[in-house]
């Protein structure tokens, strides 16, 4: 059952040199012309170490070879449909980039704490996921859908009620 136990450690050093040369392999073996997590490097190394791992360990509480094989397919697929999901996930996950002032400029808000006539207040960003100070010529009070006007500093802006909404409050 050495065989299960030498996959085990090819999986993991194939794993741990992918880490650092994903991109290099991903190039050089065209897995990138898949264009599918489930030929990614993670997913082909997670199988083949989980499944050399995996066989070894069944193969020490019992010697069949219909028995470890079995185990050491099931720990393969467990262990790369884990590694399938992680990747996507982090594909899905938001970058975190910065939002430039610019593109704030005719956003739509929500005024979280209440705008003063002369001093600021705070605002939700919609679609942006970004909390600023605001500043407006009139007091607004929280809750009311506003808009963007313009960039006061970077980390504050100017807001102005959307047509009718302070009216309705």
């Amino acid at each position: 059952m050495s065989v299960f136990l030498a996959l085990g450690i090819a999986g993991a050093v194939f794993l741990a040199v992918s880490l650092v040369l994903g991109d290099f392999f991903d190039a050089a073996f065209h897995f990138d012309a898949l264009d599918s997590e489930f030929f990614s490097l993670s997913a082909i190394a997670a199988f083949v170490g989980a499944l050399g791992f995996g066989g070894y360990a069944a193969s020490a509480f019992s010697g069949a070879i219909w028995v470890t094989l079995p185990v050491g397919l099931v720990c393969g697929t467990l262990a790369a449909w884990g590694a399938i999901s992680l990747t996507r996930g982090l594909k899905r996950m938001e970058s975190g980039a910065t939002v430039r002032n610019d593109a704030l400029i005719g956003a739509e808000a929500r005024v979280v704490t209440d705008i003063p006539g002369e001093g600021y207040g705070e605002v939700r960003i919609l679609g942006f996921h970004d909390k600023r100070a605001a500043t407006a010529p009139l007091p607004i009070p929280a809750g009311t859908p506003v808009w963007v006007s313009a960039i006061v500093s970077p980390t504050a802006v100017e807001v102005r009620p959307i047509a009718g909404e302070l009216n309705a409050q």
